[in-house]
């Protein structure tokens, strides 16, 4: 492991260097210090001492003890710390990326065929969605991305299912709350897949596990997934067929 200044490190976090040296002085002391002894450690002068302590307190670095008859200082775990300022980091990064002009994409539309490719497609546009993912699938096509979809929903991606098979309750597992497409039984002959988020559509079809697909970020056909979307909504009231398919028990 390369050693490093943790001192020069916190300022490139945006630390100033009478914070980082006094932080890093008072987290190798057992004990709460005074402000005099935290002057003497971090050899800094003591007059400048008791400004940047109050803004560690602030920043929740460092906590004054309220049991010492006098003031004595205590540096908060770095683990709590390097949480606090990533919450932090991360929520300015959505507020700028929120507020930044929406930049308009060449349109480009690539097209691509087998297994491999569609995971590593359909799996690169699930890790990248910020805000909305719209999917679309045939009986158990996502399941392969169960756990990335979970991850997206766990940082806050809104997720909503369309399903194409009428799938047997409980359905793939991998759904919530789908709105069905089609009321009656699906036809076996092959299967079809959509993920769309803000920017990229992906359209996937095949028999089996032969499959041919489509990235696109082109506007005509995003208008189009969109209507289809919006109608799947109000479908949810569709009564669903009580027969499954053979296409519907395969695994």
């Amino acid at each position: 492991m390369i050693a490093i200044d943790p001192v020069k490190e916190l300022q490139k976090l945006g630390w100033t260097e009478l914070e980082a040296k006094i932080y890093v002085s008072l987290i190798t002391s057992p004990e709460s210090l005074t402000g005099y002894q935290v002057a003497k450690m971090a050899r800094v002068a003591r007059a400048n001492v008791y400004p940047v302590l109050d803004r560690l307190i602030r920043r929740g670095a460092v906590t004054e003890d309220p049991e010492s008859p006098g003031p004595r200082y205590q540096a908060v775990s770095f683990n709590l710390v390097s949480q606090a300022q990533l919450a932090a980091v991360r929520q300015s990064l959505s507020a700028i990326e929120e507020n930044l002009p929406e930049v308009r994409k060449p349109h480009r539309l690539i097209t691509a065929r087998g297994e491999s490719a569609l995971h590593t497609h359909a799996a690169g546009l699930v890790a990248a969605a910020r805000h909305h993912l719209d999917i679309g699938a045939s009986y158990n096509t996502i399941q392969p991305f169960a756990g990335a979809l979970q991850e997206a929903n766990n940082r806050g991606v809104v997720e909503k299912f369309l399903c194409f098979d009428n799938c047997p309750a409980p359905g793939c597992g991998v759904c919530r709350n789908p709105a069905p497409v089609y009321p009656g039984e699906f036809s076996p002959r092959g299967w079809l897949m959509l993920i769309k988020d803000n920017d990229e559509t992906l359209i996937a079809m095949g028999e089996g596990n032969q499959s041919e697909l489509v990235l696109t970020n082109m506007e005509p056909i995003r208008e189009s997934l969109r209507i289809l979307f919006s109608v799947g909504e109000h479908s949810s009231d569709i009564p669903r067929s009580p027969r499954v398919s053979e296409a519907n028990k395969r695994d």
